[in-house]
């Protein structure tokens, strides 16, 4: 099953997602980062501060790709660091509608249910090479996001702020008691 950890930008998703790997579950690193880097290292212009909709965009395309390549062997437990549905709650912050296309692709796509969000945390908030913004975007991420998930009818649940060790323990319990793991 392909579980998601969404919600606002540095409230400790990879943190999350980093160590429940470390308990044995695949985890995918977050499209956004990588296509960050890429771009950044051949020059692209498909940059949130450069081109956001030419982002949006890519990153909805890949976020797609990954998500039709499986996640994992048959059966297996895959924990993704968002997916494609950002793409679409990112052009709410941006401004730019959602192409039709986008909608059919992402109705026509199912994420396990429930979806585990991370609301924004400012104790643990930081810049890094791919976070350029600050904490008020992280704040639009987070409602956008929380937005497009329920909107395309997904459970979500809200992850405790509390150390990663904790909110591991939060999330893999949760799947249990639904017998989901």
């Amino acid at each position: 099953m392909d579980f998601v950890i969404t919600g606002a930008s540095g409230a400790g998703k990879s943190t999350l997602l980093a160590y429940l790997k470390s308990f044995g579950y695949a985890c995918r690193e977050e499209v956004g980062r990588q296509l960050v880097r890429e771009q950044r290292a051949v020059g692209g212009c498909a940059l949130p501060d450069k081109d956001c909709v030419a982002f949006r965009d890519l990153l909805f395309e890949r976020s797609i790709a990954a998500f039709d390549r499986g996640g994992g062997r048959s059966g297996e437990t895959v924990f993704h660091d968002r997916s494609f549905l950002e793409a679409i709650a990112y052009s709410a912050i941006i401004g730019a509608s959602v192409p039709e296309s986008m909608v059919r692709a992402a109705q026509l796509r199912r994420l396990a249910s429930p979806v585990f969000v991370c609301a924004p945390w400012r104790e643990i908030f930081e810049h890094d090479a791919e976070r350029t913004h600050g904490f008020d975007f992280a704040r639009q991420d987070y409602a956008a996001n929380v937005s497009v998930y329920r909107a395309y009818g997904y459970e979500l649940v809200d992850v405790p702020q509390v150390c990663v060790e904790e909110r591991a323990r939060f999330v893999i319990e949760h799947l249990e008691k639904q017998s989901l793991l």
